[in-house]
This record gives C-alpha cells, structure tokens and sequence, in this order.
C-alpha cells in the first residue's frame, strides 16, 4: 500500500507491519497536512474513550482490521474497505474487535490533537 502526495510516495507496508507489533492502546503516525487538513494513520489495539471534536469534521477509512464505531447513539461493525463521516459535535468512538486496526483519519481543519472532549456515557 502506498500514499501518494506532491513529497513523493511513502510506501506503508512495513510502516504498518512495525507499528502492528509494537502498538500498545492507540498510536498516530501523521501522513499529510495543510492548512485545511491534517491525514493521520491511527492504530487502535484496545478502544478510544468516548469524545467529540468541537472544531473538527473527521472522516476515517479502515485499513486494516475490523471494530465498532460509536456515533451518535448507534453502533456500526466496521471492516477493512469501510469508511465513516463523522461531523463536528458528533460523540464517537472506536472499539477495536480483531488484533489492532488501522485507521486512516482526515480531519478537516488542519488538526493539532487537542479538539478532542471527553464524554461519559
């Protein structure tokens, strides 16, 4: 798998398979930004707290493995080629089901990892 921007090409794969082995909870490794976006590979062996970003629309692709989304009150089994749109203000969360998944996150604006509020449910 390779990402493709005006730097170049950053092949994945072993970026992927090292970070598989040594992920702990959750790992971010940033790919792209710009002003008006930021792109982040997201690894997830355990599960995200429940939060919102106030100032953030975010929208993940599931490379690898497979979980269940929390958005807005309903649960959705993700798999590999599924993809979600979550809209600022929207309580979320990611539950990793297989071994760790791998996510790839856009958040629009440019994201600095701070728009992130927790919730208890």
């Amino acid at each position: 798998m390779r990402a493709v921007s005006p730097e170049g090409v950053k092949e994945l794969e072993g970026l992927i398979e090292e970070k598989v082995e040594s992920v702990k909870e959750i790992e971010v490794v940033k790919l792209n930004e710009t002003e008006f976006m930021t792109q982040l590979l997201v690894f997830i062996r355990a599960a995200e707290l429940p939060h919102y970003h106030a100032k953030h629309d975010l929208t993940f692709t599931v490379l690898r493995g497979k979980g269940e989304l929390y958005l807005d009150g309903k649960r959705f089994e993700l798999k590999e080629g599924d993809f979600a749109f979550i809209p600022k203000g929207k309580v979320h969360f990611y539950t990793n089901t297989g071994v760790v998944s791998v996510l790839l996150a856009t958040f629009s604006p440019k994201y600095d990892g701070k728009d992130s509020v927790r919730v208890e449910l």
